[in-house]
C-alpha cells in the first residue's frame, strides 16, 4: 500500500518501505537522515502521506507513533531472541522447547504484523529487524527441528533455509493483500506442530519439510489473513491460539496449530481470503 505524493503542496515523491506482509509509503531522504522514515495518512487529505517531523504542534501524535513503532521494533527484536533460544535448545537435544518456541514465535510475528498495518507504521530499521527475526526464527530454527545428525536431514535442512531465504525476497506480490508464496511463519508452524505431536519422527518432519519447501517456493498467492484486523472468528481463532498455549498441554495446542495452519495453506480463499477479496473489489470500485 502507498500513498501519493501532494501535488498541490509539492512534496517529495516518496519511497516505498515494506517488510513481511506489509507494504506502507515512507518519508523523504531528509526525514530519514533525522529519525528514520516515518509517515502516516494525512487527516486533511486522505490517500496522502504526511510527516509527523513537520512542526512542534505535532508533537502528542509523533510521541504517540514513535512509541507504537518502538513496540513493534521490540516484539520483532523478541521474536528474534525466541529465534535464537530455539536453534539453542534444538542443539541440546530439546526438541520440545524449540519446538514451543517458535509456536510463540507464530503468534508474535501475526501480532506484529497486525500491529504494522493497522497503525501504517514504516521505519527502515523495524523492517530489516523484522526480515532478519522472520530470517533466523522461522528459517535458521525450524529447520534445525530436522536435526543434522546424518547427510541427508543435514541437507534437507540447508534447502529449507534456502527456501525460507527465497520466499523473503518475494514476499511482496505488488498486490495490496495478497502474499506470493507460503508465509514462511506457517510452515514454521507446521513443522513445530508435526514435531510435537509425532516426537521427533524423523520421517515424518522431512515429508512435512519438503512439502513446505515446495509451498514457500511455488509463488502461488496467499491471502493476508489479518486475524486481528478482520472477522471476529479470525480474532476468536488467535486468542483460542494463545490460550492453549498458555494453558494446555503442548500436544493440545500443537493440534490446534496445525490445523489452523492446514487450513491457511488448502483453504485461502475459501476461509482465509473473503476480506482481502472484498478490499480489492472496493479498490476498483
Amino acid at each position: 500500500m502507498s500513498c501519493p505524493p501532494n501535488q498541490d503542496l509539492g512534496a517529495p515523491e516518496l519511497q516505498p518501505c515494506s517488510s513481511e506482509g506489509v507494504s506502507v509509503a515512507c518519508g523523504t531522504k531528509e526525514a530519514e537522515s533525522a529519525v528514520g522514515p516515518f509517515c502516516a495518512p494525512s487527516p486533511s487529505a486522505p490517500g496522502q502521506c504526511t510527516s509527523f517531523f513537520l512542526t512542534n504542534n505535532q508533537s502528542h501524535p509523533q510521541m504517540n507513533d514513535l512509541s507504537w513503532k518502538d513496540v513493534t521494533n521490540a516484539l520483532s527484536l523478541l521474536n528474534m531472541i525466541l529465534g535464537l533460544f530455539s536453534i539453542f535448545c534444538s542443539f541440546c537435544k530439546k526438541s520440545r522447547c524449540a519446538s514451543g518456541m517458535l509456536l510463540v514465535s507464530f503468534l508474535l510475528d501475526m501480532a506484529v504484523r497486525a500491529m504494522t498495518r493497522y497503525f501504517n507504521i514504516c521505519s527502515k530499521l523495524g523492517a530489516e529487524l523484522n526480515d532478519f527475526a522472520v530470517f533466523t526464527t522461522f528459517g535458521l530454527a525450524s529447520a534445525l527441528l530436522l536435526g543434522v545428525d546424518g547427510p541427508l536431514n543435514g541437507f534437507l535442512a540447508v534447502i529449507y533455509v534456502l527456501a525460507a531465504s527465497f520466499r523473503l525476497c518475494f514476499y511482496s506480490a505488488g498486490t495490496p493483500f495478497i502474499y506470493r508464496g507460503l508465509p514462511s511463519s506457517y510452515a514454521s508452524c507446521v513443522l513445530a506442530s508435526t514435531s510435537l505431536l509425532t516426537k521427533d519422527n524423523t520421517f515424518v518432519l522431512s515429508c512435512m519439510a519438503s512439502l513446505m519447501i515446495l509451498f514457500m517456493i511455488d509463488q502461488s498467492y496467499y491471502p493476508h489473513d489479518e486475524i486481528l484486523e478482520s472477522e471476529n472468528w479470525k480474532k476468536v481463532v488467535y486468542l483460542g491460539g494463545v490460550l492453549m498455549l498458555l494453558l494446555s498441554p503442548f500436544s493440545l495446542t500443537a493440534f490446534y496449530c496445525l490445523m489452523w495452519s492446514l487450513s491457511y495453506i488448502f483453504f485461502p480463499d475459501a476461509l482465509w481470503g473473503k476480506a482481502a477479496c472484498l478490499k480489492l473489489q472496493h479498490q476498483r470500485n
